[in-house]
């Protein structure tokens, strides 16, 4: 999988110009030029297209979010769509959607058998459909367009929302450069092209997959997950009935002051002395609030909890969690290795070639911040999206 993130990442630094661009926009291209063929081995050619075309995905999918979002509040409005402002365009949406979703399964269904070593998500499914004959095209059809939108969107803006606190905040992308500088990564003027990037080094960037994971943090693209109860249970003082539609408010658990200590202020320090690997975790336990009691000599009193021991019961904590931003449990993202990978491939790429700077007409940090804009996923508001200046590291004096 890494070597077509490796080799895609190329075509997306190309459309980037160094006066100004939509990241938004730009890692939109790259996840929905990555994911489709990653999984389903299709190519929507989405880099080299500067506008893609209305029936484009990249134009379809956010007027389907929207429609999502307005049916959620208004059951009624897939009934009778002609009755409801934009109705009839959002229902457009939705069939344009199901009938790329289509031509993606014919398409694997052409392919024929699968290879027994063909592990991706396409030859998954063709195995799935061959061994239980039960399961309808309709459910088949249903999880090729989940997977292809957790591949696509939630990571585009993931990756958005990251360079975003990058690039605002003062110092962090000097940090970076120079971690990245440690490993050969980095641009420089009058010196040869850097090294190309190896799978292993993404496990080799502790402080700018610290950024990344404080970005998810604060700003958590899925805000809000839902589950049905599969069994009577009580939660505090509330009896939750089987059955019962339970949401999860990622974003509050993410940044209220309970769980985190100054929460909107972006500190990727938190997760210096978290494992890489995880992005399930409890804070409570890393700031020691209740590790002192596991920690404690019963012969004399408590001993002072090292960070180090701290962040490891944080870790392998499974109650009280208050990071999880790609869910936990047998039903978290099953995409989420894949996009850990685009993330932190293009973030190396992009900051590795290019300093950085929010363009002046977003109005700074408070600027973009006050356009946030939940669609499903976080995004912002109106068609401004996140522009940036990028400059490119080879040139600089």
């Amino acid at each position: 999988m890494f070597p077509l993130l490796h080799y895609s990442t190329p075509s997306c630094l190309t459309i980037l110009s160094p006066l100004e661009t939509n990241i938004v926009i730009n890692t939109l291209h790259y996840c929905i030029l990555l994911s489709p063929q990653a999984g389903f081995g299709h190519d929507y050619n989405s880099v080299s297209q500067d506008t893609p075309a209305y029936d484009h995905l990249l134009r379809v999918l956010p007027r389907c979010f929207t429609e999502v979002m307005l049916r959620i509040a208004n059951p009624i409005r897939p009934l009778i769509p002609s009755a409801f402002k934009n109705g009839q365009k959002g229902q457009t949406a939705f069939q344009m959607f199901q009938s790329e979703m289509n031509l993606l399964l014919k398409q694997l269904e052409a392919r024929g058998e699968p290879a027994a070593d063909d592990t991706d998500i396409g030859s998954q499914l063709l195995k799935v459909i061959r061994d239980h004959p039960e399961i309808s095209r309709d459910r088949v059809l249903s999880e090729i367009g989940i997977l292809f939108v957790e591949g696509f969107e939630t990571t585009g803006h993931t990756t958005s929302w990251t360079l975003f606190n990058i690039t605002t905040m003062p110092g962090v992308q000097d940090k970076i450069a120079a971690e990245l500088d440690t490993l050969g990564l980095l641009a420089k003027p009058g010196q040869p092209a850097p090294r190309e990037l190896q799978y292993e080094d993404l496990k080799s960037l502790p402080y700018l997959t610290a950024c990344a994971k404080e970005a998810m943090r604060m700003l958590p693209v899925v805000s809000i997950m839902a589950r049905t109860a599969g069994q009577d249970m009580h939660v505090g003082p509330y009896k939750v009935p089987k059955g019962t539609l339970v949401a999860t408010p990622l974003f509050a658990i993410h940044n209220t002051v309970h769980n985190w200590e100054d929460p909107h202020t972006f500190k990727p320090q938190r997760w210096l002395e978290v494992p890489t690997e995880t992005y399930v975790y409890n804070s409570k336990l890393a700031q020691g609030q209740a590790v002192s009691s596991c920690c404690q000599d019963v012969s004399g009193p408590a001993q002072p909890v090292l960070p180090a021991a701290a962040a490891a019961a944080a870790h392998g904590s499974k109650k009280g969690i208050t990071f999880m931003p790609f869910s936990e449990g047998p039903r978290n993202c099953v995409g989420q290795s894949l996009a850990k990978m685009e993330v932190m491939t293009l973030l190396v790429k992009l900051l590795a070639n290019f300093r950085i700077e929010l363009a002046p007409e977003m109005g700074g940090r408070e600027g973009v911040q006050s356009r946030e804009s939940t669609h499903l996923t976080l995004q912002t508001a109106g068609t401004k999206g996140i522009r940036c200046h990028l400059y490119p590291r080879a040139l600089e004096a």
